[in-house]
């Protein structure tokens, strides 16, 4: 079966357009070194060189480019957005955080005006998000949060903690939930609320963990949010949170996977030498390098799947959860792999000793912590179960929008 892609002359003409553009705008400065695998440790204009060049996609309305103009987007078709993925990911540039998950929630669930008002600085780069679900003693079960917003004529005022929050850059807009109503049942208890980050009552305090990528502590003492800030009803969280897990987890797909270790690392077999011939003429490294890339191939065609599903307005049910279990199970069993085929060099964090300057050392540590956020293995397969109806319960998937669904 041939998976290879037929462009047409329209998608040509503009990859020729992105290329231009690109020439002029995606030249990362050379003099700065390489950019660093954890955000963590990239320069301040590594940093600020990311988020403008975010803008400058931005205004381009090629930072989300599926979704309408009015709220930002570039009003583009999935062929224009192949052609835009592919050339982006030609060039190693540091990359700054992106607020889909917030936006494709506000779409599904906020009202016209908070629409207007909010999802324009995030299509167009503007603003930094930061998702805050996961508390101290709360991690896949949401529904058992402590951090309350209790009323307060017309706002509500929040107070609690959440953890393994945010990246490297600051925040401008924190995407919380937390309990309205402490009476009502599981599931009906719940806000999301969008708000500012600078509000009064709101510190942020650095992690050291065993990835360095700017996550946080966030603790909210009385901080006092405005009804404005509300999505959704106010005891209505619970069903605006399943739209950003949905998400997530993998429903709108993707075109193509970022990570390029597994594959530099099969080139990487084969221009080291050891005990006098390349590494990839080990029967047993031949074996581990195959696995991996039949594996993240199918990964990436799982991927392709979800997003021709997504927008073309598809149903999609344990699909985002099924890319999500194979991401992280796969994610392991591949990290497995090459440790056993290096040795020891896939875990030296030295860039002269390391594979791949110190790149495959942060695979090993990366892949163990990808196995956590949005939901464990056990917490896909249980919704796998679920929505395929052979688990003692059963659910729907939680609504969600393409960008360009109407048009």
């Amino acid at each position: 079966m041939d998976f290879t892609i037929q462009y047409t002359k329209e998608q040509e003409d503009f990859r020729a357009e992105v290329r231009g553009w690109l020439d002029q705008n995606a030249q990362y400065p050379s003099e700065w070194g390489d950019i660093p695998p954890e955000t963590d440790h990239w320069k301040p204009e590594m940093r600020q060189w990311a988020l403008d060049f975010s803008r400058k996609l931005g205004e381009k309305g090629w930072l989300f480019p599926l979704w309408d103009k009015e709220y930002g987007g570039g009003g583009l078709t999935g062929d224009h957005d192949i052609v835009l993925k592919e050339e982006l990911g030609n060039y190693d540039i540091p990359e700054s955080g992106r607020g889909e998950l917030q936006a494709g929630s506000i779409m599904v669930h906020g009202s016209d005006e908070q629409k207007k008002r909010f999802l324009k600085p995030i299509l167009t780069g503007e603003v930094v998000c930061w998702q805050l679900f996961t508390e101290p003693e709360v991690g896949s079960d949401l529904a058992s949060l402590r951090t309350r917003a209790e009323k307060d004529g017309d706002d509500f005022i929040i107070t609690g903690q959440k953890i393994f929050v945010g990246d490297s850059f600051d925040a401008d807009w924190l995407w919380c939930l937390a309990v309205t109503d402490p009476d009502a049942p599981r599931h009906q208890n719940i806000g999301a609320f969008f708000m500012p980050a600078n509000l009064p009552g709101i510190s942020i305090a650095n992690l050291n963990l065993v990835v360095q990528r700017g996550k946080r502590l966030v603790s909210m003492d009385g901080v006092r949010v405005s009804r404005e800030y509300l999505i959704g009803e106010e005891t209505q969280g619970w069903r605006v949170a399943q739209t950003t897990l949905e998400l997530e987890h993998g429903a709108a797909g993707f075109l193509a996977e970022r990570d390029s270790t597994v594959r530099d690392v099969i080139e990487y077999t084969k221009e080291t030498v050891r005990n006098g011939k390349p590494l990839s003429k080990d029967p047993f490294v031949q074996q581990a390098m195959v696995e991996n890339f039949i594996e993240t191939n199918i990964h990436r065609l799982l991927g392709l799947r979800n997003y021709w599903m997504f927008n073309s307005g598809r149903t999609v049910t344990f699909h985002g959860s099924q890319v999500s279990l194979l991401r992280k199970d796969f994610n392991l069993k591949a990290a497995d792999r090459i440790l056993h085929a290096l040795g020891p060099q896939a875990l030296i964090n030295d860039e002269k000793w390391g594979a791949l300057k110190k790149r495959v050392e942060h695979h090993q540590r990366e892949t163990l912590v990808g196995a956590h956020p949005g939901g464990t293995l056990e917490v896909q397969k249980l919704i796998i179960a679920r929505r395929l109806g052979i688990s003692r319960t059963q659910e729907r998937a939680a609504p969600t929008q393409a960008p360009t669904q109407g048009r």
